[in-house]
């Protein structure tokens, strides 16, 4: 398993972003994941209907932005937690690692992985007032073995969070889970 190829230059995150991305890793932080893919993928938001319940009232500004670049994520990102970025090549051996630790049954007692694996996040999709953000993320769980979901965001005081809206889609084992 490979990341797909991204043809998209990379750019510094803004302080903004930074803080979306921090937020979110925050509230997924009691999942006990050890590992961050350090680089964004694009937010492809074409398989998402208009009408959606999780957009509703929504102007996304410039979905398409979100597919023209890619950022490489920072320690602010990931605040004091125990968290190391992982790279494409340090990736595809952890992935390799957990294939192996599944089919020699390493699981915990409720026959789930000890943690959801690699979380691997998309580039953010902001709305025309900057009030909401749309992202992917993915827990890749093995070579063939991946969740993750695009939710929406909303900037409520300081702060980022997803528990004002429902994920817009849930997806589980695709083959190109980053797309």
């Amino acid at each position: 398993f490979h990341p797909p190829a991204v043809d998209a230059p990379t750019a510094a995150l803004t302080p903004e972003q930074s803080a979306v991305y921090a937020d979110f890793i925050e509230s997924l932080a009691k999942m006990n994941f050890k590992y961050v893919a350090i680089s964004t993928f694009p937010l492809d938001m074409s398989g998402i209907e208009k009408d959606v319940a999780c957009l509703k009232g929504l102007t996304v500004d410039r979905p398409e932005k979100s597919k023209e670049v890619i950022h490489i994520l920072n320690s602010s990102t990931v605040a004091k937690r125990a968290i190391r970025f992982v790279g494409k090549d340090d990736e595809t051996a952890i992935l390799k690692q957990r294939d192996i630790a599944k089919a020699r049954g390493d699981t915990d007692m409720h026959g789930m992985k000890r943690d959801p694996g690699i979380l691997a996040l998309s580039e953010i999709a902001f709305d025309s007032g900057h009030r909401f953000a749309v992202l992917k993320y993915v827990f890749l769980c093995g070579t063939k073995c991946n969740s993750g979901a695009i939710v929406v965001l909303e900037k409520v005081g300081a702060h980022w969070t997803g528990t004002t809206r429902r994920p817009c889609s849930f997806e589980i084992n695709r083959e190109n889970p980053r797309s």
